[in-house]
């Protein structure tokens, strides 16, 4: 599993360049922790396969900061993650 928190200031690269390598390499699980103040998620990408597009994570699933996270065989407690500032 590889867990990520989005860069302020380069997001699309955790967003979608990782989003693709991930699962080429064989990394069963992406979690991907978001705390920009308009988004405040965290969302598990999961379940690599291959397909049309080639091998990609075929399920995400979006919570929200504050929700209980499941990762796999992971459980994680997201109440007390904080966004970044406004005046980043």
């Amino acid at each position: 599993m590889v867990v990520e928190v989005v860069s302020r200031t380069n997001s699309l690269t955790d967003i979608r360049d990782k989003l693709h390598d991930y699962p080429r390499m064989g990394v069963p699980l992406y979690v991907v922790v978001d705390p920009r103040k308009d988004k405040k998620t965290v969302t598990v990408h999961s379940d690599p396969s291959a397909g049309p597009d080639g091998i990609r994570f075929r399920k995400a699933v979006p919570y929200a900061f504050g929700d209980t996270v499941i990762a796999g065989r992971w459980t994680l407690d997201t109440s007390s993650l904080k966004s970044y500032p406004a005046d980043w």
